[in-house]
């Protein structure tokens, strides 16, 4: 049977796995293109876990601020996105 500590226990997993592959990410040998993009979407996905293992543990309000950080962070990346489409366009 499954039980709301199971699913923080997988949130939590999923969330250190989240953070390991930004240091990764983040620490590449070679430079890769969208090397920044990919960190601030690990970012979002990282906060994104944070926030759903928050709500299962009843912390509304925690949620609601990974839930923003989120948000900031692929705001961030639909920004690089969009300066580099326009770039291409000139």
């Amino acid at each position: 049977m499954n039980t709301s500590a199971e699913a923080v226990r997988l949130l939590h997993e999923a969330l250190n796995n989240a953070r390991a592959a930004k240091a990764v990410i983040n620490d590449l040998i070679t430079a890769h293109d969208y090397q920044d993009v990919a960190e601030l979407v690990t970012m979002a996905a990282a906060s994104l876990l944070e926030s759903a293992s928050l709500l299962m543990q009843n912390d509304d309000e925690g949620a609601f601020a990974a839930l923003d950080a989120a948000e900031d962070a692929l705001d961030t990346v639909y920004a690089i996105i969009d300066g580099d489409m326009d770039d291409e366009d000139e």
